[in-house]
Order: C-alpha cells, then sequence, then structure tokens
C-alpha cells in the first residue's frame, strides 16, 4: 500500500475515532512551520522506535501545506 493510501486510512481512522482524531487536530491546527518541525520529530522518533513505517509514511504526507490544510478541513467536519 503506498504512503498516500496510508494517509486515507489514517483520515478514516481518524473521522471514526476521537483517540486518533485529536492529536491530529492538535498537530494540524500548529502553524506551517511547527507543524513540520512536529512531524519530522515524530516521524525521527517513531522510526527509532519502530513504529510501523506504513503509519510514519501516512504522517509524513501532512509536512505538505496543502495536504494538511485538506486533512484538517475534513477532520473538522466530523
Amino acid at each position: 500500500m503506498c504512503g498516500s493510501e496510508q494517509l486515507v486510512l489514517l483520515i478514516r481512522a481518524a473521522r471514526e475515532d476521537a483517540s486518533v482524531r485529536e492529536p491530529l487536530l492538535k498537530l494540524l491546527a500548529l502553524d506551517d512551520a511547527a507543524r513540520v518541525r512536529a512531524i519530522e520529530k515524530w516521524v525521527k522518533e517513531g522510526v527509532a522506535a519502530g513504529q510501523s513505517i506504513e503509519l510514519l509514511s501516512a504522517i509524513a504526507w501532512l509536512t505538505d501545506d496543502d495536504v494538511a490544510r485538506e486533512a484538517r478541513d475534513v477532520l473538522a467536519q466530523s
């Protein structure tokens, strides 16, 4: 499964589960530079901790400003 498909699954999970949605919304509420730094840190620490590469790949898509805005808009409607 490619990263964009993982992103779709992450957004679906966030729409259905507040325990996924709330942290993601907090991340997406950061200004662009802070969001990118937070994601880079999350991914780096996740790789070191052996977290799912698929999950980390999906989260990494959110460094793109347009993707992050779209995700925030979709989640705000949930």
